[in-house]
């Protein structure tokens, strides 16, 4: 441990960018250095865009049964999957966004409580195989979307339909990020919601102060768990924003940075 450095009692970790490398998988180093958290005791919750059950299976698949800040802060989860918190976009914003999804042909993913359901314009080759809380579909339409708790649609920078969404920003929370093979998401939410609130939430649950917290990201969207959490860790090749909000700066997710922090803390 380096002389003076403060050990946890939960780290929140972004996934893209951030945990999982540029190959979308985490590290053999980092692997080992989470999993030396998990059995020090502290807490580990991915806080990511992506909904429950992605933002659960890096930690699963190393056997760490940790809380969740998913959905960007929507869907709060203990271990287990207990639920702490969640909060819901607005039923019409929600039928509004699935037929402007339709019209401009974005591919998105909207989540809910139990199921994530992603639309395409096409079904893709895996549909029928596809997990049980999965499903592929062309159109968002059903009785889901009026308890829809985020959506991820892969808008580009300049889309002219782009006005059209903009239009509800004081209904919504509307972040832009980059997913790991650099594709560019627009994540919404409730009004008010995002990961900082998911991790005052988690907190509060859990009996943490807000100092006893580690943050690690690597974009806009992570500024709000940044000005919540006594320590804010940045990735090397974050954007300029994430770098000026962080006290701390740590390799990019190639050059196993997490494992590079959590080594330090250890």
């Amino acid at each position: 441990m380096v002389p003076g450095a403060m050990t946890p009692k939960l780290l929140a970790i972004d996934l893209d960018g951030t945990l999982l490398n540029s190959a979308g998988r985490v590290s053999d180093r980092t692997a080992e250095a989470l999993q030396a958290a998990h059995a020090a005791g502290i807490v580990l919750a991915p806080a990511t865009a992506r909904w429950y059950q992605a933002a659960i299976r890096p930690f699963a698949a190393l056997g760490i049964d940790g809380a969740a800040i998913a959905s960007a802060g929507a869907d709060v989860r203990g271990a287990g999957g207990s639920v702490i918190e969640q909060r819901f976009l607005d039923g019409e914003f929600t039928l509004f966004l699935a037929g402007l999804c339709e019209r401009a042909g974005w591919t998105a993913t909207l989540s809910t409580p139990k199921h994530t359901y992603q639309r395409a314009n096409e079904l893709p080759p895996w549909a029928a195989n596809a997990p049980e809380w999965m499903k592929p579909v062309t159109a968002f339409e059903g009785t889901y979307l009026q308890n829809a708790l985020s959506v991820l649609a892969e808008a580009q920078p300049g889309d002219p339909h782009m006005p059209e969404l903009e239009a509800w920003a004081e209904r919504v929370s509307l972040f832009s990020a980059v997913s790991f093979n650099g594709d560019a998401l627009l994540t919404i939410t409730a009004p008010g919601v995002d990961k900082g609130t998911g991790l005052r939430a988690l907190c509060t649950s859990l009996g943490i102060d807000a100092a006893e917290a580690v943050a690690i990201g690597d974009s806009e969207v992570d500024i709000p768990m940044f000005e919540f959490a006594g320590v804010a860790v940045a990735m090397a090749s974050g954007t300029p924003a994430a770098l000026a909000a962080a006290s701390h700066v740590t390799p990019a997710a190639d050059d196993d940075g997490v494992a590079v922090y959590l080594e330090s803390i250890l």
